[in-house]
């Protein structure tokens, strides 16, 4: 891409490339009686002005249709997973040796040691979310809001939710405290309060009071081609808030998972109860990690990074710039104007240089300066979930080569085909993107020559 140039100033203290972005604020026209209104002569060199912020505006190239999960399957596959990996450390700790000659035991497990109540407690909390997609979707598809006006509509549906997410937390709250009423009778008061200590107060430092993300759906958020610079930072400013939200809901579900399925079956084992220590940490790890890569995938999207790489584009970045000396022209920084690549402007004492096709960014300000480094170039993102869930893949297989006993290789070898899935999801978009951004970088750089030389 082009380095930097100069900055011609012209007698009004901008620069010729800053007069052709800054947006007219009056563009003439002509009045009913035919006759044109003050300012009106100068249509044509307004037009160029608009033409100019157009050029400069990125251009985007079209992500190709991928298939993705809905919400219902991932979260019925998800329901599965976790059932699959709470069954497997159940065997992990609970296992027998029924297949010897003199073995007083008929089955593969001992049944009577595992607590019922902190199976139904698992599986309550591994099936809330697909039981609130599934009552979701039924009331989506079945109730006669469909077929009312816009507003009445949107009300409706919102009441109806409310009143949804409200009763069905009644309903798995009151599950909840009637499975740890009795698991209190017949364990230690600590063994309770390990069990939910970690999840309540990583969730409330998280989430706060808001039950929302106990139940709730990721919204699709969309991006907006705007001229306009307050709104492109505003359109950053959401589209960050949702990354973040996302961020931690992935987090929360995996670990949450990870902690119930893995971590809650050892609290409860019976202390004369023997078993190999190293192999059901290593299950909880294996499994947590999977279940990161599994939520990250399903979070973020290709069509999702997609909308913030485009808004990324749109905001540019501002390099501080260290090594400047006395002769160094720099304008105050606007942040009602589209800035060029190469412009150079104060802000705070401090002079920056743009970077980006148009930058509208705030210098200095660090959020939009991590914002364009992370997505103007998703395949980062990508590649390093990528490289996590190969990394993943890798170690179960060569955990899975050393492994002799066989509930141990049942074990790695349910997982690693649940992660094979993921893999191929992650490796397709990774692919996907790949392709496409490097294809709008070669146009985004030939805009920004056609700029530069349109300039100079």
């Amino acid at each position: 891409m082009p380095g930097g140039r100069r900055n011609t100033t012209s007698r009004n203290g901008q620069t010729k490339s800053q007069a052709n972005i800054s947006t007219p604020s009056n563009i003439g026209v002509r009045s009913n009686s035919g006759e044109r209104t003050p300012g009106s002569g100068a249509d044509d060199k307004k037009s160029e002005e608009i033409c100019g912020i157009k050029t400069l505006v990125p251009k985007h190239v079209p992500i190709p249709i991928v298939p993705v999960d809905g919400h219902l399957t991932f979260e019925a596959m998800s329901l599965a997973v976790s059932i699959i990996a709470a069954s497997l450390q159940m065997l992990n700790l609970y296992r027998t040796v029924w297949w010897l000659p003199h073995s007083y035991n008929n089955y593969s497990m001992n049944f009577y040691l595992i607590d019922p109540y902190l199976l139904i407690f698992i599986t309550t909390m591994v099936a809330r979310q697909f039981i609130y997609s599934l009552l979701r979707r039924v009331i989506d598809v079945s109730s006669p809001v469909r077929w009312l006006p816009a507003a009445q509509k949107i009300m409706r549906v919102i009441l109806y939710i409310i009143l949804f997410r409200i009763t069905l937390l009644f309903i798995v709250m009151t599950i909840l405290c009637w499975c740890l009423y009795h698991m209190a009778e017949r364990h230690n008061s600590m063994k309770i309060f390990y069990l939910c200590y970690p999840s309540l107060s990583v969730y409330f430092v998280m989430f706060g009071v808001s039950a929302a993300p106990f139940f709730d759906i990721n919204d699709k958020p969309l991006h907006n081609c705007s001229l306009n610079a307050s709104a492109i930072r505003a359109e950053v400013s959401t589209l960050r808030s949702d990354f973040n939200r996302r961020l931690k809901r992935a987090l929360f579900a995996s670990s949450s998972s990870a902690y119930v399925c893995g971590i809650a079956p050892i609290i409860f084992v019976p202390q004369h109860l023997h078993f190999n220590v190293s192999w059901v940490v290593q299950h909880v790890i294996m499994f947590w990690l999977g279940r990161i890569s599994a939520h990250f995938s399903h979070a973020y999207p290709v069509r999702y990074c997609d909308v913030l790489h485009r808004a990324a584009l749109h905001l540019g970045r501002w390099v501080k710039i260290e090594n400047r000396n006395s002769h160094t022209y720099a304008q105050a920084w606007n942040d009602s104007v589209l800035w060029p690549h190469g412009s150079v402007v104060r802000h705070n004492k401090e002079i920056y240089r743009s970077e980006g096709l148009c930058t509208v960014a705030e210098p200095g300000n660090s959020n939009h300066y991590r914002f364009y480094a992370l997505f103007s170039n998703p395949t980062m993102l990508l590649c390093s979930l990528l490289g996590l869930q190969l990394l993943l893949v890798c170690a179960q297989l060569f955990i899975l080569l050393r492994t002799t006993d066989w509930y141990q290789a049942l074990s790695i070898m349910l997982l690693l085909v649940i992660n094979y899935y993921t893999l191929f999801k992650v490796t397709r978009d990774y692919l996907i993107c790949w392709k496409v951004y490097h294809a709008e970088q070669i146009i985004q750089e030939k805009s920004q020559m056609n700029a530069n030389s349109a300039i100079q």
